[in-house]
């Protein structure tokens, strides 16, 4: 799978582990619309996984900043990412004060769309 580069957004693909694809967010998400450029290459990204049966991992220690455009493409990513029952782990910096106000809104932000025991979850983790 191709990096994805976009402004000052930088996600590289780490393909090592097998059954599981890391993607390590780098540098600042900022675009007012980021999804112009996030949703086609997660599809891409999607169907790899399913192909693959892999879990999808985003690593967000060393991002140093997302807008709130991106936290909602974020919102639509891992939903489509459980519709398409592929694991999921969102690992962020909780020494970073801004990820943990932000991952923390994000996992409320996602309740509402919980479909109950069947759903693949997602995780986040706290480093």
């Amino acid at each position: 799978m191709v990096n994805l580069q976009a402004d000052e957004l930088l996600i590289e693909v780490d393909e090592r582990e097998p059954g599981i694809l890391v993607l390590n967010w780098l540098g600042r998400s900022a675009s007012r619309s980021p999804g112009s450029l996030l949703h086609p290459w997660f599809d891409q990204l999607f169907g790899v996984a399913r192909e693959r049966n892999a879990a999808l991992e985003m690593r967000f220690e060393r991002l140093e900043h997302f807008n709130s455009s991106t936290i909602a493409v974020l919102i639509q990513l891992i939903n489509s990412a459980q519709d398409r029952r592929i694991r999921m782990t969102v690992r962020y910096d909780a020494n970073l004060r801004w990820q943990t106000l932000s991952f923390d809104a994000l996992r409320r932000a996602l309740r509402p769309f919980d479909h109950g025991p069947d759903q693949v979850q997602v995780q986040f983790v706290a480093q």
